[in-house]
């Protein structure tokens, strides 16, 4: 499994070449310079014996902050950098240039992308985009580029992630909820795959439309297409006469199943113990369960050890409609990372394993999508009820553990859950 956050490599000569990551210089850094030599080494200090930290090859151009006894400061991968002055060809740029005649338009071509504060991996994030989002580029330093998103905010992006803008116009954003079981499938066309049949009542977010057909997000990385005539935008007259994904939780039993817990802590990051954190989920989660009508028990609500027979019994004595076991994952490698759902019986558990992936993906884009999996773990395993195993996040690796930990995120995880669960009794009546 690949690492969660960006791994910035050094910068391919194709990158800063192409015709959306043109140079351009703001009044406080307005001197740039073109690498002359075939492959120049970046350093992390202004020495030959300074730790190599990436090259850049012929051509590229860069920013120059600060200079000192045949070195030239540099922004490279989000942080300071140096390269041999003798090897660049400076170049001096009126400071009076307005940042309009450089601005361009550009595309977000990946599934999710971070919007930080400043042009670093460390900075804060500032909002998320999704694939073929619209921003304005402003300038660029180094491998960042400054961006202005659709809704005003700005912030600093790895221009790798972004491209061209062909200038299409694209639907705006909405909700579209499917009127009748309908063929998802990978293209426009009726001899086109079938990723899988949705049901009446589910809703996906609208991306684009061609013709007959309506293209939906169906996960975090990946559209799908279904015809046109068989949706209608959510919250329409026709929607509104297909059962609401919360009254179709009314008097549904749902055991919600916090991991570990008492002497058994389950894995742990630098700051974090999985037994914690699996119960602050799960009481978010059976809050809004139950918020939304459902009969919701815990297996646990304190810091009690529970033995695995102990959570199976608990849904068998309830005769559980859904028993739903929180957890998070670590890995001997520590760029291991994302959120998965994990399935025992594919007849019984799979598809409530499918509603909740979808739906956690989209409500926590900042997570890989490790999609939907099968899982030999006990309390699916042993337990007659449907039932799921959901593991949300990696505490072994530093930038998941650092999401996961965060209040926004257990919001987001847990509305994520509790809305595929509602989904997929809405779509199983």
């Amino acid at each position: 499994m690949s690492k969660k956050h960006v791994m910035y490599t050094a910068v391919s000569s194709v990158l800063l070449s192409s015709s959306l990551l043109l140079h351009s210089i703001d009044a406080d850094a307005a001197e740039s310079a073109k690498v002359t030599a075939t492959s120049l080494n970046v350093r992390a200090t202004p020495s030959t014996s300074g730790a190599i930290v990436g090259k850049i090859t012929k051509g590229n151009t860069v920013d120059i902050v600060d200079e000192s006894k045949g070195w030239a400061k540099i922004t490279y991968s989000g942080k300071e950098a140096w390269i041999s002055s003798q090897y660049i060809n400076k170049t001096q740029t009126n400071s009076t240039s307005t940042a309009n005649s450089t601005s361009k338009s550009a595309v977000v071509n990946a599934s999710s992308l971070n919007v930080r504060s400043s042009a670093s991996t460390s900075a804060s994030i500032v909002t998320n985009l999704s694939r073929n989002s619209k921003v304005t580029v402003v300038k660029v330093s180094g491998s960042w580029s400054q961006i202005k998103t659709a809704s005003g905010q700005t912030g600093w992006v790895a221009s790798q992630y972004l491209k061209a803008d062909s200038g299409q116009s694209s639907q705006p954003a909405q909700s579209i909820q499917i009127t009748k079981a309908s063929n998802l499938r990978s293209q426009p066309s009726l001899s086109a795959g079938i990723i899988r049949v949705a049901k009446a009542g589910e809703r996906f977010k609208k991306v684009g439309e061609t013709n007959d057909w309506v293209q939906i997000q169906y996960s975090a990385s990946q559209t799908a297409w279904v015809s046109k005539g068989l949706t209608a935008a959510a919250g329409s007259t026709t929607s509104a006469s297909l059962p609401s994904s919360s009254a179709a939780l009314k008097d549904k039993i749902i055991v919600v199943d916090a991991g570990h817990g008492g002497y058994d802590p389950g894995t742990s990051g630098k700051s974090s113990i999985e037994k914690n954190l699996a119960l602050t989920t799960a009481k978010l989660v059976a809050s809004r369960l139950a918020n939304s009508g459902a009969n919701v028990f815990m297996t646990r609500s304190n810091d009690t050890f529970i033995s695995l027979s102990g959570r199976v019994n608990v849904s068998e004595a309830k005769h559980a409609d859904a028993f739903i076991s929180i957890h998070y994952n670590a890995s001997t490698s520590s760029s291991a990372n994302g959120i998965a759902s994990f399935y025992y019986s594919e007849a019984k558990d799979k598809e409530l394993a499918k509603y909740i992936q979808e739906s956690m993906a989209e409500n926590a884009p900042s997570m890989k999508d490790m999609g939907v999996r099968f899982g030999d773990y006990y309390v699916t395993r042993e337990n007659n009820q449907r039932a799921v195993l959901l593991e949300l996040g990696f505490l072994s690796n530093a930038h998941d553990e650092q999401i996961v930990s965060s209040n926004a995120y257990q919001q987001q995880i847990s509305t994520g859950i509790y809305q595929g669960i509602a989904r997929y009794f809405a779509a199983n009546k």
